[in-house]
């Protein structure tokens, strides 16, 4: 009897681990793959970087983006079963981007301290930067493009050149192509401070930027004024004053993080002297 009783409670524990092992999507789990739980906040998390347009079934789109997921799972699943999360080239590229995932989330919560700038920034910024607001315009342009040759010193080459035909000729002498056109440039897409060494250039002077791994070389042939509206003016104005002291914050704390640090270098890895960042206590590991 006692053997009857020991092989029923044994065989009671084996059903109860089967049915532990034995799991069910339900609640906030959406699909298992394989033992691996996909969870409703995995699959809002996918739907957070979708654009869904209005006349999107959004519970069909749902569907869709889980099959994905399961999809995603599967190859994980397989890159596992392969060792690859083993390597050390995974373990550098997973803390790299781990390391970048909480730059990004810390940063998003220092933005939520940062406050929406006043009146008097905001007009400041608008008044300092006439060429994105006041003095908008649209630069019409003659233009040579050219890929960027190996060595970018060779340019240095056109700093003589004082017309759009003297960067031709010093381009063919250097053994470089070029395709010419016209172009268009909007101030108030460019830096402002790189806007006003352009309208520092005496007129037909040529300049150089680069352009998609490509060079253009451009002389302005014309400028139309592009109007701004007010209101435009002050949502762009309000969003780059409140951009910048984010960034101003976050390398205030990059300062003070480094202040309060002990970093140490192994030898022949020190930063050179005089461009080492305002820091704490730095060794030389020995």
């Amino acid at each position: 009897m006692h053997a009857k009783l020991r092989l029923a409670g044994g065989a009671m524990i084996a059903t109860l681990l089967l049915a532990g092992c034995h799991k069910e999507p339900k609640g906030q789990v959406v699909a298992i793959v394989n033992g691996d739980e996909i969870s409703m906040q995995e699959l809002n998390a996918e739907l957070q970087g979708v654009r869904i347009p209005d006349n999107v079934d959004r519970k069909v789109l749902r569907k869709e983006i889980l099959e994905r997921l399961i999809d995603r799972k599967l190859i994980v699943q397989k890159a596992k079963d392969q060792g690859i999360d083993k390597t050390p080239d995974y373990v550098a590229q997973k803390r790299r981007l781990d390391d970048n995932l909480l730059v990004s989330m810390l940063g998003q919560k220092i933005a939520q301290t940062v406050p929406v700038p006043d009146d008097r920034d905001i007009n400041q910024y608008i008044n300092d930067n006439p060429s994105l607001f006041a003095q908008r315009q649209r630069l019409l342009l003659d233009q040579l493009q050219f890929d960027a040759p190996k060595d970018v010193k060779r340019l240095l080459a056109l700093r003589d050149a004082h017309s759009l035909d003297a960067v031709a000729t010093g381009l063919q002498q250097l053994g470089i192509t070029f395709t010419r056109g016209k172009g268009v440039i909007d101030s108030g897409r460019l830096d402002p401070q790189l806007m006003k060494k352009i309208n520092e250039l005496p007129a037909g002077e040529p300049f150089i930027l680069p352009s998609g791994g490509k060079f253009v070389a451009s002389v302005i042939i014309s400028r139309d004024t592009i109007g701004t509206p007010s209101d435009v003016a002050r949502a762009v104005a309000t969003e780059a004053v409140r951009r910048r002291a984010l960034v101003k914050e976050s390398q205030a704390q990059v300062v003070r993080a480094r202040k309060e640090a002990e970093i140490q270098y192994q030898s022949g890895f020190e930063p050179a002297k005089g461009t080492a960042p305002a820091a704490g206590p730095a060794k030389s590991a020995q």
